[in-house]
């Protein structure tokens, strides 16, 4: 059996996809319920590093609807050392409240 030759090149860019981050596209998943994951690969972070970047799109995304992101719940993988880490939100966007009359 004949294994082809690594270059160190080839390595090395395998090894770098590993500790790419990836923020996933906001997916709907119900009415007015939505989905965004976000994996860091295999770099150093806490886990709350990792689930307030998924909070912060989860946010941003309701924001560009003009509304607000409500209900979160956040799941991750749980993984540890090496194993690339991963935190899911499943959120709600509802609309904004309105001020009250009279008030800005």
């Amino acid at each position: 059996m004949h294994f082809p030759t690594l270059t160190p090149s080839v390595v090395v860019v395998t090894l770098l996809a590993g500790c790419a981050a990836k923020m996933s596209e906001v997916t709907p998943v119900g009415q007015d319920t939505y989905t965004v994951s976000y994996s860091l690969g295999m770099r150093r972070a806490t886990w709350v590093e990792i689930k307030a970047q998924a909070l912060q799109r989860a946010t941003e995304y309701c924001e560009s609807l003009g509304q607000t992101m409500v209900h979160p719940k956040i799941s991750s993988n749980h993984a540890t050392g090496l194993i690339p880490k991963e935190a899911r939100v499943t959120f709600v966007c509802q609309p904004r409240p309105s001020a009250p009359p009279g008030k800005k």
